[in-house]
């Protein structure tokens, strides 16, 4: 005889950076699974694989979760956790300021519907000279998380994968080679690379400020607290 099948709740949320609802479910003891397996391997590549998964598992319409923004992933994430472990986040803070002498950890509490992706309408066209300039895209989660901050070369990859084409006063430029592109961005001035880089530096993310008093010493501080890795616990 066939065991009882179990109905699952269903939910619906909407894709920040386009505002496409999407359907999904809470993640089950099988998801919960792959999940603590990343986690105890810390390994960027392995929850990176794990997000993807239980996102592909969990969301019910058809999405192509690779060509997701970081800043989406994290927010679906977020609300898949909120709805399969809790409504509420428990974290530990320390004081932000690492020459202050009280180093307690004190244990807080966040609400997920507290927390927001920020700077969703960022302006993605960029001027780099009078008639030259990049359409940029923001990067996936899988170029977010396996980039080495520390190779450069990796860096510039990321940055070339985040162009989407180049373009002048005549042409549209996106016939290209990566490589082709990462010589293309060597070639600019620091000005020109400066307004690419400050693309990134104000892309959309998942942030969240926090107010609290030290269980300790009974000072008060705020912490920012932002992208995936710092909700993941």
């Amino acid at each position: 005889m066939a065991l009882p099948s179990i109905s699952t709740p269903e939910f619906k949320t909407k894709i920040p950076s386009t505002g496409e609802p999407i359907t999904y479910r809470p993640f089950l003891v099988k998801e919960e699974k792959i999940l603590l397996m990343a986690m105890e391997g810390n390994d960027a590549k392995e929850i990176e694989h794990a997000v993807k998964t239980i996102l592909k598992n969990c969301i019910l319409d058809d999405l192509s979760i690779d060509e997701l923004a970081t800043y989406d992933m994290e927010y679906l994430f977020l609300q898949l956790r909120a709805k399969s472990v809790g409504e509420v986040i428990e974290l530990k803070v320390t004081h932000p300021d690492k020459d202050k002498e009280c180093k307690h950890g004190t244990d807080i509490s966040i609400k997920v519907d507290d927390i927001k992706v920020i700077n969703t309408s960022q302006e993605k066209k960029i001027m780099l000279t009078d008639n030259i300039g990049v359409m940029m895209k923001h990067p996936t989660l899988g170029d977010s998380m396996t980039v080495n901050q520390d190779d450069t070369d990796a860096v510039f990859e990321i940055l070339a994968k985040c162009i989407d084409y180049v373009f002048d006063e005549e042409n549209v430029y996106n016939d290209y080679k990566l490589e082709e592109l990462v010589e293309w961005i060597n070639g600019l001035n620091q000005e020109q690379f400066q307004k690419i880089l400050k693309f990134f530096e104000s892309m959309p993310k998942l942030s969240h400020n926090v107010k609290w008093t030290c269980g300790l010493c009974g000072e008060k501080d705020e912490v920012k607290i932002e992208g995936l890795n710092n909700f993941f616990t």
